[in-house]
């Protein structure tokens, strides 16, 4: 899987590169007026984590690994570049920069783009912030905003990006913050010649941050290569109360029948892990391309509780319905973590979690199969349950 938590972690100054910030200052100074103040951060996380998982082929064998998918439990390895300008009069310049990477072999995540994770640049101002270029979907930041553990990174505990999409390309994002209250508005262009419509998505949606507690509300609309559409909406909060927080969130996806972000697998970079390709050699899941008309009906609760400040517990329920024509599925997962931070930095943790499906997405761990779009093909030949654990490493820079 191409994603993870997705959303990015805070950012942290790279104690390490004031030689190298001072020589790009300097030069700065000798190119430029020195007419307004600038700074470029280097910023990232790493994360590892041994991992054992049943089930995990159709005659149930059991794997070992570093990481599952390229991802750690909690989060997903990144680097990055932020930078700053203020150009006065309340105006700022800024933008980011982010690779996504699988420190289990140090290849490239997301495609193996280079700023597979974010790359944009954006002015802030009185009226808010607009921000162009490679972006994270309204509705994955909506829902990440509420999430215990942030939309997670592994197949175990984020499929719910394949109802939501995760990042777009060519978007432009309008934000603003009134207080407490914030407003967004997105809208990624298609950029296919003639056909307006075409790859292009639509998002929108209002939040409430204050005192730890957090609401969300958030529609989105995105469009295919032949302008088929995906439709959701959702629903978050999260309450703080003493050293426990509560988290709820409700998504609903509706889909047209045949609806491929994809492009038969041929583009898996504009709108990513909304759909899986239908190919002669890609493995059914649960965003598998449908022939028929599709809805999805996805909720998580869960509960985090800050034991001291170096020890934090995790537990969460996630569970989604899954009906079409002639199919009816279920996807559930139940899962917990121990997390022991042995500074403000670096974590270490144990989480296990467990998956059940049925009905129609019965024998979707480890199967093989290829030719299913729905139920309509091959019957999947895997379990229909399975157990990971995973005992992690993370360090922020």
């Amino acid at each position: 899987m191409t994603h993870s938590s997705r959303i990015s972690s805070k950012l942290l100054p790279f104690t390490g590169a004031a030689s190298v910030t001072s020589v790009a200052l300097l030069l700065a100074s000798v190119a430029t007026p020195a007419l307004a103040q600038s700074s470029v951060t280097l910023y990232g996380l790493i994360e590892s984590a041994v991992v054992s998982q049943n089930h995990a082929s159709p005659t149930g064998g059991r794997i070992y690994s570093v990481n599952q998918a390229g991802e750690g439990f909690l989060s997903a390895s990144r680097f990055g570049l932020q930078g700053i300008e203020d150009l006065g009069g309340g105006m700022k310049a800024r933008f980011v920069l982010e690779n996504g990477f699988n420190s289990q072999a140090g290849t490239f995540d997301q495609q193996g783009q280079l700023f597979g994770r974010q790359a944009f640049v954006a002015l802030q101002g009185g009226w808010g912030e607009l921000a162009f270029g490679r972006q994270y979907t309204g509705a994955v930041v909506a829902i990440s905003m509420v999430d215990p553990i942030f939309i997670g990174a592994p197949p175990t505990n984020s499929w719910l990006v394949f109802l939501t999409g995760q990042r777009y390309n060519n978007a432009l994002t309008w934000t603003k913050k009134f207080g407490p209250f914030g407003v967004n508005l997105q809208y990624a262009f298609g950029g296919v010649a003639g056909q307006g419509s075409a790859r292009s998505s639509a998002s929108g949606g209002v939040s409430w941050d204050q005192n730890g507690n957090v609401f969300t509300g958030q529609l989105q609309q995105t469009h295919d290569s032949q302008s088929r559409t995906a439709k959701t909406w959702s629903l978050g909060g999260k309450v703080s109360y003493g050293q426990w927080k509560f988290h709820a969130d409700y998504l609903q996806s509706q889909r047209d029948p045949g609806f491929d972000v994809t492009n038969g697998g041929v583009d898996y970079a504009s709108i990513t892990n909304m759909s899986t390709a239908a190919t002669p050699t890609t493995v059914a899941a649960i965003g598998s391309v449908f022939s028929a008309a599709r809805r999805d009906q996805f909720f998580t609760l869960g509960a985090t509780y800050l034991l001291s400040p170096s020890w934090q517990f995790i537990a969460a329920y996630m569970y989604n319905n899954t009906t079409a024509v002639n199919f009816s599925g279920k996807r559930q997962t139940l899962y917990g973590v121990v997390d022991y931070f042995l500074s403000k930095r670096t974590d270490v943790y144990f989480a296990t979690a467990y998956e059940r499906v049925d009905g129609g997405w019965g024998g979707l761990f480890g199967t093989t199969t290829t030719n299913w779009t729905g139920g309509n093909g091959v019957k999947l030949n895997g379990f229909d349950n399975q157990m990971s654990y995973y005992i992690g490493l993370r360090h922020r820079f």
